[in-house]
């Protein structure tokens, strides 16, 4: 299955509104998630979080959403066409 678990962490963390319920979601630990969300911070340059009182996405975090939807999109698309023609 193709998957990109940066995006994955992103999305799930935006959704979720903190990277404790994203982590519990995705069954990983805080600290894993915490450590994707900066390694895609440090791929894209750009800081996706304001981390205070409330996690809420930067300006680039809102700009970076719909990519991140789109990536997502396209992996599941990708999975369901090849690992359906596959499984055969």
């Amino acid at each position: 299955m193709l998957e990109d678990s940066k995006i994955c962490a992103f999305l799930t963390v935006a959704d979720k509104g903190s990277f404790t319920a994203a982590a519990r979601h995705l069954g990983i630990t805080q600290p894993a998630v915490s450590a994707q969300i900066a390694s895609l911070e440090a791929s894209l340059g750009v800081q996706l979080f304001e981390r205070g009182r409330e996690l809420v996405l930067t300006p680039s975090g809102e700009s970076f959403l719909p990519y991140a939807r789109r990536i997502q999109d396209a992996y599941q698309l990708a999975n369901a066409t090849f690992c359906s023609v596959f499984s055969k």
